[in-house]
């Protein structure tokens, strides 16, 4: 199992493949009794990468290759993480991984893992530092949560940017359920499952996996049977579905999305729970002159998504502040194009899944001043906690 998580592991961090897609197509390769450890270890190691490479390299003094900085850091993660695994045993793991990778340095692997196994962790003085090293966030984003949101807000949702989080479904309204899953709101469930791609209800179209926020933002659009909705930046197609399950059969949902190979996986959603309420378009959302005017609008854009670093880890592994130099303009390029296509007294609804003012509220508060036949109804941010990511939505009402 170990050496399929390491395997896992060096695919995403040193070939940049989707964690989340990875597990999805290969965790039916680790034995069922497995499945949770081995979900565990590798998201874990994601989130925590950073934290495990500083303390590792504390007793390294010299360059390592690929595979054993993938294979050190993991079992870093387990050494401190892990309670219930005994440290001889991560420590012969690893010897074992490293014989069948890179013979050589076996003796190194042991020699380091039993130092850290031995000693504290030594933390710098300053308090930004020490944060990012336990968390694995870069100084940068703590200093603008610190100042965007206060000191408190800051770190209070730290810890969970790095916990593992459960399994949401919603189930299809168009079926009755009986089950013992924990009912969350509406149609949303939370699971003690791992994956559900193999599973004979998903296939059959019958439940969905969707993220709590994910389905807040839907239920944000106040949907009524019979309306007209338009989502302009569709893929993977999660929220345009709950909608039209919302609509119960009635009304209609168009999805606008960018790329051909996205809008595949939407139509490919449609057919399997045999929604005949939607149409897919692959179309630039900053152009939308051949669409009319709809009751919704949501408009879900592209972000930095710091507020889902627990769902999609693999973010942290490449952060950097200049990505927002091109994610903000094309943010209000989208909206912009979205507010032409909102009918009289209908709603826009704005959402990203990050936190960041500069691409939540600043936004809005740029295009309130610039539209006066728009006002602004309600704003909610909801900031990572437990077993929930981080969102931000503006329901926004065209007035005239």
């Amino acid at each position: 199992m170990r050496y399929w998580v390491y395997r896992a592991l060096y695919e995403v961090i040193v070939h940049q493949v989707y964690s989340n897609l990875y597990l999805k197509n290969n965790l039916y390769q680790v034995d069922c009794k497995d499945q949770a450890l081995a979900t565990n270890i590798f998201y874990g190691t994601i989130q925590n990468y950073s934290f495990c490479q500083y303390v590792w390299k504390q007793y390294a003094h010299y360059k390592v290759s690929d595979k054993i900085d993938v294979l050190l850091s993991m079992s870093v993660y387990q050494l401190i993480f892990l309670d219930k695994v005994p440290s001889y045993a991560i420590v012969n793991e690893a010897i074992e991984i490293a014989k069948k990778e890179e013979p050589r340095s076996k003796g190194f692997v042991n020699a380091i893992l039993r130092k850290i196994n031995k000693n504290k962790i030594n933390y710098p003085e300053n308090e930004f530092n020490r944060l990012s090293i336990q968390y694995s966030l870069p100084v940068w984003l703590l200093k603008m949560w610190d100042k965007q949101y206060g000191s408190m807000q800051m770190r209070n949702m730290l810890p969970y940017c790095n916990q593992i989080m459960p399994l949401y479904i919603r189930y299809n309204p168009n079926y009755t359920f009986e089950t013992t899953y924990e009912h969350i709101c509406g149609t949303l469930y939370k699971t003690n499952l791992n994956q559900i791609a193999n599973n004979q209800l998903y296939k059959d179209g019958k439940i969905s996996v969707q993220d709590e926020g994910s389905y807040q933002i839907c239920l944000f659009l106040d949907i009524k049977e019979n309306m007209n909705v338009l989502d302009c930046c569709a893929a993977p197609g999660t929220k345009s579905m709950a909608i039209a399950e919302m609509l119960h059969h009635s009304g209609h949902v168009d999805c606008i999305e960018l790329h051909e190979h996205r809008k595949e996986l939407i139509e490919k959603d449609i057919q399997r729970l045999s929604l005949n309420n939607v149409s897919c378009f692959c179309q630039d959302a900053r152009d939308l002159s051949s669409f009319l005017e709809y009751d919704r609008v949501l408009c879900d854009v592209p972000c930095s998504g710091y507020g889902v670093l627990s769902r999609k880890p693999d973010i942290k592994l490449k952060m950097k502040p200049e990505d927002m130099d091109t994610l903000i303009p094309l943010q209000y390029e989208i909206l912009e194009s979205a507010s032409k296509h909102v009918k009289k007294g209908g709603i826009l609804v704005y959402s990203t899944c990050t936190i960041n003012k500069k691409e939540n509220e600043k936004q809005i508060e740029k295009f309130i001043e610039n539209h006066s036949n728009y006002e602004c109804l309600e704003m909610k941010t909801i900031f990572p906690q437990k077993e929930k990511d981080g969102f931000y939505m503006a329901k926004l009402k065209r007035i005239d």
